[in-house]
């Protein structure tokens, strides 16, 4: 029972539907009306889910270039770091090689890696006798002005 006491199943059946042309014509155009609403409510769900698409392919592509630039940064950074040690690495050669242009220093070498001698001169050897300063420069990714450079960073600590 419905609260007016009325009983809604009763009252539709007691109800006569009239079918005359204003009748017809009043429920084709409330069918019409609601085939409307429902096309534009799919024609704005369809555009909704279209921009929800769009966004999701911008903000993908971003997220996509954001992580491109990253790397790239990184490498820029390695890059940058490879580039300073090649540069130390040049400014010692170019030291030593300012250091062989330079006849006392070949003549101290010749004399400690090969043992020249001058005429009357004897040279002595002992085992503790510390490698030549050039012997590291020969090796990769060693050398003396590294060593310096790690010094003076422990020391600014």
């Amino acid at each position: 029972m419905n609260p007016g006491g009325y009983d809604m199943d009763k009252k539709k059946q007691s109800v006569t539907r009239m079918e005359n042309p204003y009748i017809k014509h009043k429920t084709l155009e409330s069918i019409r009306e609601f085939k409307q609403k429902r096309k534009l409510k799919r024609r704005m769900q369809l555009i909704v889910a279209a921009g929800i698409m769009l966004v999701l392919l911008v903000g993908s592509g971003l997220v996509r270039n954001y992580y491109t630039l990253q790397q790239l940064e990184d490498q820029k950074v390695q890059a940058q770091e490879e580039l300073e040690s090649l540069d130390l690495r040049q400014e010692e050669l170019e030291y030593y090689i300012g250091l062989l242009e330079d006849e006392e220093y070949v003549a101290k070498l010749a004399r400690s890696e090969y043992y020249l001698t001058k005429d009357n001169e004897i040279v002595f050897s002992f085992p503790d006798d510390r490698n030549p300063d050039h012997t590291k420069v020969t090796e990769e990714g060693s050398g003396v002005f590294e060593d310096e450079e790690n010094e003076s960073e422990e020391q600014s600590e």
